[in-house]
């Protein structure tokens, strides 16, 4: 009797310590047939949150949304870059925020693609971020104000933002992470020249709208970008089908 009762008390108390792993309540996921470019990343498609859609967009585009990576986070056969599209329509059981929706999406993924991923780091191409030869031109913020993000077409102004915040918003638009090694704390008010500043990893629309961004980190900040390499974690598609499982 004393054992049988341990058993089942390391049963429930497994059963109570598995993850939770929340799904869609209905789901469609289907090849695509309008070709085109490919479409946006996921939003809401009704005023109601809890209901999402992507429409012609390739495998890739849906993993990076659904695991907040960026293209080079991403590893797999060249297929999921743009050979295939899909439609995804999918609603959760009622409202749900989008850190969320995103775990939805990964379990649809994985189930209706039968994948089978793994992470693992790997030594890439960065950018880091680091003290320039000059002085810093950095404005000493308020620790206790809003901290607040104002851009344009040719420049952005952070206010009481970390110097992190910069190479967080860098790494959005640059062709590969940007680190931040500068070792300075605290916030600060600064601005940089963005009009020599492409969008993920593409050039500028127009090379002559301002500096390279080289250049206006160290004209603007004092601060300085190096080209280096680092240990970056990817996800690894192991195994994947091109035609996902029936709805």
């Amino acid at each position: 009797m004393t054992r049988l009762l341990c058993v089942i008390l390391l049963i429930a108390s497994g059963r109570a310590g598995a993850q939770f792993i929340p799904t869609f309540e209905v789901a469609s996921v289907k090849r695509a047939t309008g070709g085109g470019p490919a479409g946006d990343v996921a939003r809401n498609v009704d005023p109601s949150p809890g209901s999402f859609a992507m429409r012609n967009v390739p495998l890739r585009m849906a993993l990076e949304w659904a695991y907040d990576l960026k293209g080079y986070q991403v590893v797999g056969p060249p297929w999921i870059d743009n050979e295939e599209r899909y439609d995804i329509i999918a609603k959760a059981p009622g409202p749900a925020p989008n850190a969320q929706m995103k775990l939805m999406l990964q379990a649809l993924l994985t189930e209706r693609f039968r994948m089978k991923l793994h992470r693992e780091k790997r030594e890439l191409p960065v950018y880091v971020l680091l003290r320039g030869k000059g002085e810093l031109k950095l404005k000493p913020g308020d620790a206790g104000g809003q901290p607040t993000q104002v851009g344009t077409a040719t420049q952005i102004t952070f206010k009481n933002q970390p110097v992190s915040r910069l190479a967080g918003m860098l790494t959005a638009r640059m062709d590969r992470p940007v680190l931040d090694l500068t070792g300075i704390e605290g916030v600060y008010d600064y601005t940089v020249e963005t009009g020599g500043l492409g969008f993920n990893g593409q050039p500028p629309a127009d090379p002559t709208a301002g500096p390279s961004i080289f250049t206006a980190v160290q004209d603007n900040l004092g601060l300085r970008l190096e080209s280096q390499k680092a240990p970056i974690e990817v996800l690894i598609i192991d195994a994947v089908q091109r035609i996902p499982t029936s709805n």
